[in-house]
């Protein structure tokens, strides 16, 4: 079992739907169904509910279905809500919060949160949280989150600067497709190479903005690019140990993937990791990243996303410029259909985001103009009395 505390009753008592599990299990078709959840609500000042129009998955999602947190991110909930991907609209603010109102649109990668995407609606922290571009779909929106934020933090660490040269493994994938875009875009490098497989996969990223791209399925990219003098290696695909050749002296390699760092576990949370996580994580270290970033003096660091609004909102500019677009492979119609996406996932074979359409975007637009026109209304009386 997941975790041992059921999910809180809404003080109405009000439900939802949620895509929930209750066991750890390898298929998804076992383990992940429908449910009928509590509701969330605002308890704490600086919470927002959110209505989900839409809602994303990521690789994280199947490695903790599967049970591979649990030692890491124990389960509180014993029906936890799958996802961390969301983009909706606020339909309540807590007492503290002035940055969003009733009828935003907002997207937001949750962190401490009621309970999850996948669901009819959420409670997030309101610092976590971007304004969504008005300009992109709610499907698009949700596609951002993590990836967008994953691939901003890990760039930005490793030293991407204007005229910056790096190399990005996987630049097909939900990380890689926007790190070449914010490499280049919003952080200024001169020239991204990345790996991606033949065919559509090296045309999305050609498209996309990268200079090179390696076709990791026949070629060697350890190989092909040794000696390039790469100022940083984005490392999506566990990969770390095989571009200390690419990197110039001083150069940095950023993880992802893989076994974690104690360093990054504790990072995440003010406490330190229980002693046995500690000795496991000591056990499985990534000896041959060190070695690949030490053989040119260089850093090796792995590193966990931290949601943050105000790393969205930057994203969200570019986004509405139209420099940077979220990548799409599967969109899934409602909740209930849930499954599409997840297979898509699950298969290792996405080039891009699988999305979950939550709700009626169209019926729920006019509900949006509806209410606009009645505050409108109300604000036009109170003008002419």
């Amino acid at each position: 079992m997941p975790g041992k505390t059921p999910i809180p009753a809404h003080p109405s008592g009000e439900t939802m739907k949620a895509v929930c599990f209750s066991k750890f299990g390898k298929d998804p078709k076992e383990v992940l169904s429908v449910q009928t959840t509590p509701k969330p609500s605002v308890s704490n000042p600086n919470e927002v509910l959110i209505r989900i129009h839409a809602a994303a998955i990521n690789p994280i999602d199947k490695l903790r279905v599967e049970g591979g947190l649990k030692m890491v991110m124990p389960e509180e909930y014993d029906t936890p809500v799958l996802g961390y991907d969301v983009s909706g609209v606020v339909e309540q603010v807590g007492d503290d919060v002035t940055t969003f109102k009733s009828g935003d649109e907002v997207y937001v990668r949750l962190g401490k949160c009621k309970y999850g995407a996948l669901a009819e609606y959420v409670v997030a922290e309101a610092d976590a949280m971007g304004a969504k571009p008005s300009n992109i779909s709610f499907s698009e929106a949700a596609a951002v989150p993590l990836a967008g934020l994953t691939a901003l933090q890990a760039l930005r660490r490793g030293g991407v600067t204007k005229g910056s040269k790096v190399f990005i493994a996987g630049g097909a994938g939900g990380v890689g497709s926007l790190a070449i875009q914010i490499a280049k875009t919003m952080l200024g490098a001169s020239h991204v190479t990345t790996t991606a497989s033949p065919g559509a996969g090296t045309e999305l990223c050609k498209k996309l903005g990268a200079d090179e791209v390696i076709d990791y399925r026949s070629q060697d990219f350890g190989e092909v690019l040794k000696g390039k003098d790469f100022d940083m290696a984005f490392d999506t695909c566990n990969e770390a140990g095989r571009m200390g050749g690419l990197l110039k002296e001083g150069g940095s390699i950023i993880s992802i993937s893989g076994n974690p760092t104690i360093e990054a576990i504790s990072g995440m949370s003010s406490s330190s990791p229980p002693m046995i996580l500690r000795f496991f994580l000591w056990l499985g270290r990534n000896s041959k990243a060190e070695k690949a970033a030490a053989s040119k003096n260089g850093k090796w660091e792995y590193i966990f996303m931290s949601p943050n609004g105000k790393d969205l909102n930057d994203i969200a500019t570019h986004l509405k410029s139209g420099a940077i677009k979220a990548q799409i492979d599967t969109e899934a119609a409602s909740l209930d259909e849930f499954q599409v996406a997840v297979d898509k996932l699950w298969s290792g074979r996405s080039k891009g985001k699988c999305v979950i359409k939550v709700c009626d975007n169209n019926k729920a637009t006019t509900q949006q103009q509806i209410c606009r026109k009645q505050k409108a209304c109300v604000h036009d009386d109170a003008q002419d009395s």
